[in-house]
């Protein structure tokens, strides 16, 4: 069988690793609740707007959860997600240290 394009599933999941805004919300969150102020401090150059554009779409993909202080968290399929950029930074990392 020859694939000709990638599943749906698929191009959700690389949407959302190609905005690097997604990946580092989702890297400074824990499943601590963290207000929205502390995360703007922590995802340096990312406008105030867009924090709130990235946290409304995380949200809604049941990745992070809001409560109603603006403390935001990550899910259990936020945590799968983190721990899977995490498997991606060190397969990257171990490449670069391979072609070195």
């Amino acid at each position: 069988m020859v694939m000709r394009d990638l599943n749906i599933g698929t191009k959700v999941g690389l949407a959302l690793l190609t905005d690097k805004w997604n990946a580092l919300t989702l890297s400074n969150l824990t499943t601590t609740p963290a207000g929205f102020m502390v995360l703007r401090e922590n995802v340096r150059g990312i406008s105030t707007l867009k924090l709130l554009t990235v946290l409304a779409k995380l949200t809604q993909l049941d990745l992070v959860v809001s409560t109603d202080d603006y403390q935001y968290s990550l899910t259990p399929a936020g945590q799968q997600f983190q721990q899977s950029l995490a498997t991606l930074e060190t397969w990257g990392n171990q490449v670069i240290t391979e072609m070195q």
